[in-house]
């Protein structure tokens, strides 16, 4: 039994020219797919996001810092979703236009006659709450230990909300990361972005950094 040995000199130059393009989109997809698995860091700037100049030294002391709110609070927002006017939305157009104002209206009810504000601030204390500066604002973060069992390895682990979004979204999960049966569990960190929760929001603009989160 015989065998045709294959090679590129039995190739004409049509296919050869087939054979180079085809390697050469082989090695570019190969080539993203490494750039995509590659680990990526934002650029670290040191900067300053307070109101006025950067003092010499800043008070980096972490404060405990417990969710609060007051029976004036909550009759000023009361009063507010009292005054709210709405608009008539278009006939049939659901949310293709924006934000249903019908929809709003029940929406605005439930925060106005149901919403147990007492109980909601409780929800979010269950976990401790921080507070420290950083460049000049008031950053707020949720700071969980875990329940270490024997043998366990405590990793921590940040977890940063998008845009828009906040802390709170982590709620459920964070149970699931710091009492744990397997060989790992986390200590977990949650901090507000500034502007966002119980974070203050900078008092300068920078034009490298967006309210994106990215840089350019």
């Amino acid at each position: 039994m015989g065998f045709n040995v294959l090679t590129l000199g039995n190739l004409d130059r049509s296919k050869l020219q087939l054979l180079a393009l085809s390697s050469a989109g082989v090695g570019a997809v190969l080539c993203y797919l490494a750039w995509r698995q590659s680990p990526k860091t934002l650029p670290v700037v040191d900067g300053w996001w307070g109101a006025g100049e950067k003092p010499l030294t800043e008070d980096d002391t972490i404060h405990r810092f417990v969710v609060t709110t007051s029976v004036e609070e909550i009759e000023d927002l009361q009063r507010r979703i009292d005054q709210t006017r709405f608009t008539i939305p278009l006939e049939d157009s659901h949310f293709n236009y924006g934000f249903n104002s019908n929809y709003l209206r029940r929406v605005v009810s439930y925060w106005r006659h149901q919403f147990d504000w007492e109980k909601q601030v409780k929800v979010i204390n269950q976990y401790p709450h921080f507070k420290t500066k950083i460049e000049g604002i008031d950053v707020h973060f949720v700071h969980v230990r875990p329940v270490q069992k024997a043998g366990q390895t405590v990793l921590p682990l940040m977890m940063v909300h998008g845009w828009p979004g906040s802390f709170y979204e982590f709620y459920r999960i964070i149970p699931l990361l710091t009492k744990t049966d397997s060989d790992v569990v986390f200590e977990v960190i949650c901090p507000s972005i500034p502007g966002y929760g119980y974070s203050e929001a900078p008092h300068k603009k920078d034009k490298s950094f967006n309210i994106y989160g990215t840089y350019g």
